[in-house]
């Protein structure tokens, strides 16, 4: 089910793709810092290991690589449009038991996996197609290059899937050819459409009905089940709450506010405030339970020394941090 746009610019995304987005374009410190701008997110938080963000964050990411690097960018991260990237997506699209099952979980599970776009599945008289719309806004620019990145993905897939065959297959955009077109085709073996009428993957329908040589039903139950999931909480507001926990902790030392929060999740503070009640999870608590399971971890470590501690965690001073550890975990947690 595709939600409203508000919707899917609060819904967590893998930081994955901003890792790998960040390793390609950010080579130095600065470089990193200036991708990082306007994101709220912090680099050590895509460091973390299963760390997700909202879409918002990645769609501005994605628009200060556009600015730096022009439209074309997708060109020179391969990583950030690997099948591996894709995850339980990945799986269930090979293992489907035909070219159209593989289709048919790609416009379904896209927007899992990706929720800053939309997919839809068309049948023509002559081909079955993937319809694929951004599901927040971008300006013209940010959306042929993150259309170029979608569809480089796409190829990457299909091209397996459909063989040699791949060059009956069509990607059309509905844009003039890019200054520097001529870079795009030794990355491409379908064909290469512009001035369509849509951004649409094509498939010829004698091409639909073949099997998968990855099919594996029961690889593909689970990868639907593992899809599926991940899509059940989308529609649960209490994934919000997961949400700004992530956000809290990408932003340490600095201290998240819920103003930004909400500025980041796109939406009031007030609806942020409210939503958040809802879950039973109000900010305040949210914050001193991230500071207290990053405190837990760096005292098991025992590798930092309590200033060090208290500065990661955006207290002033080590007695500060010392008062809110014996508010944890008692009297005993810190040596003095």
């Amino acid at each position: 089910m595709q939600g409203s746009e508000s919707d899917a610019h609060r819904a967590p995304v893998s930081a994955s793709y901003a890792r790998a987005l960040v390793r390609a374009f950010g080579k130095t410190r600065g470089e990193r810092d200036e991708l990082l701008k306007g994101t709220g997110i912090q680099q050590q938080a895509l460091d973390q290991s299963g760390a997700h963000m909202p879409v918002s964050s990645l769609v501005v990411l994605a628009a200060n690589i556009t600015r730096r690097h022009g439209e074309l960018w997708p060109l020179s991260a391969a990583a950030v449009w690997s099948t591996s990237l894709q995850g339980a997506l990945d799986v269930a699209t090979r293992t489907a038991p035909t070219i159209e099952g593989a289709l048919t979980i790609g416009a379904r599970f896209g927007s899992t996996r990706a929720p800053f776009i939309r997919n839809r599945l068309r049948r023509t008289p002559r081909s079955i197609q993937i319809e694929i719309s951004p599901a927040v806004a971008m300006d013209d620019a940010l959306w042929r290059a993150v259309a170029l990145a979608v569809s480089l993905n796409v190829h990457a897939v299909y091209s397996q899937l459909l063989e040699d065959s791949i060059e009956q297959a069509t990607l059309e955009f509905p844009w003039p050819p890019p200054a520097g077109a001529e870079r795009l085709t030794p990355h491409y073996s379908c064909g290469v459409k512009f001035n369509a009428a849509a951004f649409i993957f094509d498939v010829p329908k004698e091409l639909c009905g073949r099997p998968s040589p990855f099919a594996d039903p029961e690889l593909h139950a689970k990868a639907i089940e593992a899809l599926e999931a991940i899509e059940k909480p989308r529609s649960d507001t209490a994934a919000l709450a997961r949400i700004v926990e992530s956000l809290i902790a990408a932003r340490l030392p600095q201290r998240l506010g819920e103003e930004e929060a909400a500025r980041l999740v796109g939406t009031s503070r007030r609806t942020l405030v409210r939503r958040l009640a809802e879950t039973g999870s109000p900010f305040r608590p949210l914050l001193d339970g991230v500071l207290r399971e990053r405190a837990r971890i760096m005292l098991a470590a025992g590798t930092q020394s309590r200033d060090e501690m208290a500065a990661a965690l955006g207290y002033a001073d080590a007695t500060s941090f010392s008062r809110a550890c014996r508010r944890w975990f008692g009297d005993k947690s810190l040596s003095s």
